[in-house]
């Protein structure tokens, strides 16, 4: 299976660790997901024509994937500052995240022509992209969407249907909502609740998958995607939930005892 995700590739910093690295939902998830022993893994999208842009490039290299839709734009490269608690949770301020040239121009024939060659195609929740996916979509295609912390019922009503694997980082004051909405929704559902582990829906069934105690939880950014990924990657061989959740959780536990997102 031939696997595509866009379009959030960003540079993540770290002013109190003097720490950076390549990030982005879409990155992350497609270097994982390769990790893993997935085919042809391609990212489409923009970066800038600056350092961080050079090593996103090169982290596509060096992992293997198919970058050639990942285009150069004049500017600067997204980017995001974050933060650290001491508990290694990751937090960003007001202003922390810069969107460069990450939504410039639009994907061309080509490139939506590319991007509906594969069978996977992963793109964040809030991608301006998203909905003219879901237009173009063919019934041969299977969509995930990382609907980040947006999940709310109203949102999940309106995407859902259309979506084949819904995974939502839910605010507290939404949970209720979200987990009434997925006990009832004809496609995966997987809430991810950090230190709480992840809760998966599908089919009028509920699974749960507790989190993983570690010595030190050094740096969280990326858990979500790395989580995504091996979910996926085990749903489409045909593994049980309760599988998909466990190597979900096996990924994103090895994600966060070191720096950055991978």
């Amino acid at each position: 299976m031939n696997i595509a995700a866009f379009s959030t590739f960003c540079y993540d910093y770290y002013p109190e660790e003097d720490f950076a690295a390549p990030g982005g939902n879409s990155l992350n998830f497609a270097v994982h997901i390769k990790s893993l022993g997935a085919g042809r893994v391609s990212v489409a999208g923009n970066v800038g024509t600056d350092m961080p842009g050079d090593r996103i490039i090169e982290l596509c290299k060096k992992a293997g994937l198919n970058y050639e839709y990942l285009i150069r734009r004049e500017g600067v490269t997204a980017s995001n500052r974050l933060y650290l608690t001491k508990e290694g949770e990751r937090y960003s301020k007001s202003g922390d995240w810069i969107n460069g040239v990450r939504d410039d121009g639009e994907f061309s024939t080509g490139t939506w022509e590319f991007l509906l060659s594969n069978q996977l195609l992963a793109v964040p929740y809030g991608d301006k992209r998203l909905d003219e996916l879901l237009i173009r979509r063919k019934k041969e295609h299977f969509i995930i969407v990382d609907f980040l912390h947006f999940g709310e019922e109203e949102i999940l009503s309106r995407y859902n249907p259309e979506v084949d694997i819904s995974f939502v980082s839910p605010e507290p004051e939404y949970l209720d909502g979200i987990i009434q909405f997925a006990r009832n929704s004809k496609n995966p559902v997987v809430l991810m609740l950090g230190k709480e582990g992840s809760r998966a829906f599908f089919q009028g069934k509920e699974y749960i998958q507790k989190a993983f105690i570690v010595d030190k939880v050094v740096d969280t950014t990326g858990c979500g995607d790395s989580y995504q990924a091996a979910f996926a990657y085990n749903y489409l061989k045909g593994r049980s939930v309760e599988t998909c959740m466990l190597e979900g959780t096996k990924l994103a536990t090895k994600t966060l005892l070191k720096m950055g997102a991978y």
